[in-house]
């Protein structure tokens, strides 16, 4: 198997396994924030990392703003991307909990594939419509329809929070896609900075509008420190892992692989947030993971 290969599938793996941490500490912030507010929060931890990555890559010359056409559309991009989606994201998980919540929205491969297929010019592969059959079956084992008494999503919820969950999944879809088109003309270091002072600048002003305070009020500053922490690692690490895994892979490809996430994000929320997590949850979880991975076949 290439080395490069090897390289790109492990980088993005390990993006699934950071980006799957990164819920669990949200979770109490969920119930303590609001939504801008934790969205707001999570920055903090992002540009700090964001930051030190770049002063110890490139130093400090890398700074300098890049053309203003080039910074203008990173600023769209990232704010449609992490903050309109990871906002929508944050409704779904209340609605839908850790455990559900997040591999429905990591079905978002059914969106972004196709996506780089049609934009990057990758090649198609008509494999795609038995991972979609895989995919709707996983969903279909995700709702409490047939067995309400076994989760403690209600089938109202589980309507909400899946409606929210697919708005985020075109926000992630849109992302995915233009972060390959700007990581071929901007560094990865630089494109983290500036993906992280946007999508500072977009959730502190949102922050600010919907919620009408100077700072997220909070019962703990640990509540505060875990979103920060949940930020630095699922906004900076995470992406980062992420971009660099698609230098050796395709876009469609570092996409499947990353969508593990739901197997570690219910471990950790079994774990951590004592979630249940019971067969059938498990053998949807199972069937959504596998086709989105199929669709890299």
């Amino acid at each position: 198997m290439p080395t490069g290969f090897v390289a790109g599938f492990s980088l993005a793996l390990l993006s699934a396994v950071i980006w799957a941490i990164a819920p669990v500490l949200y979770r109490r912030g969920v119930d303590q924030f609001s939504y801008t507010a934790l969205g707001a929060a999570r920055t903090i931890g992002s540009i700090l990392t964001a930051g030190a990555y770049l002063f110890a890559t490139m130093g400090q010359a890398a700074f300098t703003p890049p053309p203003l056409p080039l910074l203008l559309a990173i600023f769209g991009g990232s704010v449609i991307w992490l903050v309109a989606g990871d906002l929508l994201y944050f409704v779904s998980l209340r609605h839908l909990g850790v455990t559900l919540g997040v591999p429905v929205c990591s079905a978002y491969p059914l969106l972004a594939v196709p996506a780089s297929w049609i934009f990057l010019g990758e090649p198609a592969s008509p494999i795609v419509f038995g991972a979609a059959i895989l995919i709707v079956t996983g969903l279909v084992l995700l709702s409490p329809r047939r067995q309400p008494d076994a989760m403690s999503v209600s089938r109202k919820d589980f309507r909400i929070g899946l409606f929210f969950a697919l708005l985020c999944m075109s926000c992630w879809t849109f992302g995915i896609i233009t972060n390959k088109f700007f990581m071929e003309r901007l560094p990865v270091p630089q494109l983290e900075w500036w993906r992280s002072v946007s999508v500072l600048c977009g959730s502190w002003v949102l922050f600010w509008i919907r919620d009408r305070k100077v700072f997220p009020r909070v019962s703990s500053p640990l509540v505060l420190g875990e979103a920060m922490l949940a930020g630095a690692l699922g906004l900076t690490v995470g992406n980062l892992l992420f971009s660099y895994s698609q230098t050796f892979i395709p876009v469609d490809l570092a996409t499947c692989v990353a969508s593990a996430r739901p197997f570690f994000s219910a471990a950790f929320a079994a774990l951590f947030l004592r979630e249940k997590l019971t067969p059938r949850l498990a053998s949807g979880i199972a069937l959504v993971v596998a086709g989105v991975t199929v669709m890299s076949l």
